[in-house]
C-alpha cells in the first residue's frame, strides 16, 4: 500500500503516474528545473522500491527486529503529589531506568516509566518498576510498602531552576498511604525496520500501558501509522545550513514523515487503513501475536515446495475437547456462566458447544501455523437423533466399588432414570435420613453381593460391589 498523502497540490505537484510507465526524468542544459521533477524523481525510485519489497513482505511485516514482548506483571508505584514541599513532577524524570530503593523495606527496583497524574486516571503521579530485590529485614516483602519513604542511587537536581539538590540515599518521594501498589499490562517494542506503504520505516523503542492499574486489558495492539509533511517552521534543522549554521532566512524543502508508534485499540474497531496489528489480548490473555517475518509471494513459493515434498503434518498437536458453552451448576463444565459472551461473541446458552483446542503448532498446505493460547470455537449443538434397536455396546466402567451397610437395593443398568446421590458425609445411625452435603450424582451400572453368601444374622458384614457411570460432580462455592 503506498503512502496516502497526496502530494499532487501546491506546492509539491507530484504528478507521478505509475500508468504513464516513466522511469527516468533527462534533465537538459538549458531548461529549468522543476519542483514536480525534483519529487517525482523520487516518486519513480520508492515506486521501485515498493514494487521490490511487495514480492519479499507483507504490509506490515517485521524486516529487522523489532521484537515485542506482552507483560501482565508491569508494577505501578502511586506517590504523593509533592516531596518536602516540591512537586515531585519537576524531576522524577531524571530517574528513568535509575534504581531505587525503599528505606524502610530495602526492596530495590529500577523506574522503567513514569505517568504524570494529569494522565492518571486515578489522578496520581505513578512509576513503573522493575524490581530487583525483595526487603532486607523480612525477605517475604517484594513490592514498596504503602506511605514508604523512596531513595535513589544518584544525585537529584530538583524544580524547574535547578535551583535544589537532593543526594543520592536521600529521600525524594513517598508512596500514597493506601493501596499505592497495583499490577498493571503493558507492551514493548524493540528498535527495528517495518515494511509499511511501501517505505521501510524505523520502529523506535517503546512501552505503552494497555491497563494502568489492571492486568487483564482486552484490545488489539499494533503500529499506528502517521504520515506528516514537515517545513522549517517545525525542524529548524530544515533551512540552508551551507555556511555551518542553519539560517532562518533560507528555508529548505519540506519532508515526507512517516512514524510508527504503538497503539492499543478495542477488539471490536477493524478500522486499519492506519493500523498493522500486532497482537491481540482478551481478559489480559494474549490470544495472538505476530513473531516471525510475514514473507509475501516468496512465502507462497516456500510454501508449494514444503507441501509438496511434506504435506501436511503437525509439530506440536492440536488436542480439541468438546465442552459445553453455557455452565449450568450442576457439573456439565460449562465455560461461560450466564449472561456470559463467548469469545466468538455469542451469547452462551443451552444450544452451543464449544470446542476447546490447545495451543499448537502445524504446516497446512506448505504454511506455519501456530496458536499460542487456547483458541475455543462456537457451534451449535446436534439435535437431530436416530433409533437403533437391538445393538451391542462396548461399555467399560471405572473402579468396582465396596460397600457395607447397604440399606435398599438401587436399579441397575443402562438407560434407566435412577440416579444415586453422592455426599460428603458417612450414614449415620438412621439409614433413611441423607448425610451431609450432596457433592454429585451417578447411575448405578452394576450392584451384587461381592461374598456370594448373605449374613441375615449381621447385614454390617455383608460387602456388596457397586460399578457407576454418568458421574457428575457439583462445583461447590465455599
Amino acid at each position: 500500500m503506498a503512502q496516502q498523502t497526496n502530494l499532487n497540490v501546491s506546492p509539491y505537484f507530484d504528478d507521478f503516474d505509475q500508468t504513464d510507465n516513466y522511469y527516468k526524468i533527462l534533465f537538459k542544459p538549458g531548461y529549468p528545473i522543476q519542483a514536480r521533477e525534483l519529487t517525482g524523481l523520487q516518486s519513480i525510485l520508492q515506486n521501485q522500491i515498493d514494487r521490490f519489497g511487495q514480492h519479499f513482505f507483507k504490509e506490515g511485516a517485521k524486516v529487522i527486529p523489532g521484537n515485542t514482548a506482552y507483560s501482565r506483571s508491569y508494577y505501578a508505584v502511586e506517590l504523593n503529589a509533592t516531596h518536602l514541599g516540591v512537586p515531585v513532577e519537576f524531576y522524577i524524570e531524571q530517574l528513568l531506568k535509575r534504581k531505587i530503593i525503599g528505606l524502610t523495606s530495602g526492596v530495590t527496583a529500577i523506574i522503567d516509566k513514569v505517568l504524570k497524574s494529569t494522565n492518571s486516571d486515578r489522578g496520581n503521579l505513578t512509576i513503573y518498576v522493575s524490581y530487583i530485590s525483595s526487603g532486607v529485614q523480612d525477605p517475604e516483602v517484594k513490592k514498596f510498602l504503602d506511605g514508604e519513604l523512596l531513595a535513589s542511587d544518584t544525585d537529584i537536581i530538583t524544580g524547574p531552576l535547578n535551583n535544589t539538590f537532593i543526594p543520592s540515599g536521600e529521600s525524594f518521594a513517598s508512596a500514597i498511604p493506601v493501596n499505592a501498589n497495583s499490577t498493571s499490562s503493558s507492551f514493548s517494542i524493540s528498535n527495528g525496520v517495518y515494511f509499511v506503504r511501501g517505505t521501510f520505516v524505523n520502529v523506535q523503542d517503546e512501552t505503552i500501558l494497555l491497563d494502568q492499574y489492571d492486568n487483564a486489558p482486552t484490545g488489539r495492539i499494533g503500529l499506528r501509522v502517521q504520515e506528516e509533511i514537515i517545513n522549517a517552521d517545525e525542524d529548524e534543522t530544515l533551512t540552508d545550513n551551507s555556511k555551518g549554521f542553519n539560517n532562518y532566512a533560507a528555508p529548505g524543502a519540506d519532508r515526507l514523515k512517516i512514524t510508527c508508534s504503538l497503539f492499543f485499540k478495542p477488539i471490536d474497531d477493524f478500522n486499519d487503513s492506519n493500523f498493522v496489528e500486532l497482537a491481540t489480548v482478551n481478559n489480559g490473555i494474549l490470544r495472538s501475536q505476530v513473531k516471525n517475518t510475514q514473507y509475501n509471494l516468496i512465502a507462497d513459493e516456500l510454501a508449494r515446495r514444503t507441501f509438496a515434498e511434506s504435506g501436511d503434518y503437525t509439530i506440536t498437536p492440536f488436542d480439541i475437547t468438546v465442552k459445553d458453552s453455557l455452565n449450568n451448576g450442576l457439573g456439565n463444565n460449562g465455560i461461560f456462566e450466564q449472561g456470559q459472551f463467548t469469545y466468538s461473541g455469542e451469547l452462551a446458552n443451552e444450544e452451543l458447544l464449544v470446542y476447546q483446542i490447545s495451543p499448537g503448532k502445524a504446516f497446512v498446505k506448505g504454511y506455519e501455523i501456530e496458536t499460542i493460547s487456547t483458541t475455543f470455537i462456537d457451534a451449535p449443538k446436534p439435535r437431530t437423533t436416530k433409533t437403533l434397536e437391538n445393538q451391542g455396546i462396548n461399555y467399560t466402567t471405572g473402579t468396582t466399588l465396596k460397600l457395607n451397610r447397604v440399606f435398599g437395593n438401587p436399579v441397575v443398568g443402562v438407560g434407566n432414570t435412577y440416579i444415586v446421590s453422592l455426599r460428603d458425609t458417612r450414614v449415620g445411625v438412621n439409614s433413611l435420613t441423607s448425610p451431609g452435603k450432596e457433592i454429585g450424582l451417578a447411575r448405578v451400572y452394576d450392584f451384587a453381593l461381592e461374598s456370594g453368601s448373605y449374613s441375615s444374622s449381621n447385614p454390617n458384614i455383608n460387602e456388596w460391589d457397586i460399578s457407576l457411570y454418568d458421574i457428575n460432580y457439583f462445583h461447590i462455592l465455599l
